[in-house]
């Protein structure tokens, strides 16, 4: 259920992102997302790489950008994890390179910050969401 409502506001994002380019300054809300729910369970990635795929595909015309950071994302986790164990400073490190590969198509650094700053709550809530579906 939490994939289905995920996919769905990243693709309603990818509309916004298309729909507003030009006219305000704002956060990719796809790949906030995306980004999130891949960090809060590292599982996601069967259905988040297609999803990111799409979204270069429609937001950049090619899959360069973010989809190629992302399909190592699952790789990195699961090395921190077994080395360094579950933590913090590792996901939002993790995310900080994420969002950073924004800066490649050219998006600017005010759109990073603002897919941070929307990713990290987002991923708080997921990561206490499915911590209470395994309780």
């Amino acid at each position: 259920m939490i994939a289905l409502m995920i996919t769905a506001l990243a693709l309603l994002g990818i509309s916004l992102n298309l729909a507003f380019a030009n006219a305000l300054m704002q956060p990719d809300w796809a790949l906030a997302l995306l980004l999130a729910s891949l960090l809060a369970q590292r599982h996601n990635w069967v259905w988040v790489l297609p999803c990111m795929l799409i979204h270069d595909v429609v937001l950049f015309w090619s899959f360069s950008s973010s989809f190629f950071i992302m399909a190592l994302l699952p790789l990195a986790v699961i090395y921190l994890d077994q080395h360094l164990g579950a933590g913090l400073p590792q996901r939002l490190a993790l995310m900080l390179v994420a969002v950073l590969s924004l800066l490649w198509p050219g998006w600017g650094l005010v759109t990073c910050l603002l897919t941070l700053c929307l990713c990290i709550p987002v991923w708080y809530m997921l990561t206490r969401r499915y911590a209470q579906q395994i309780a």
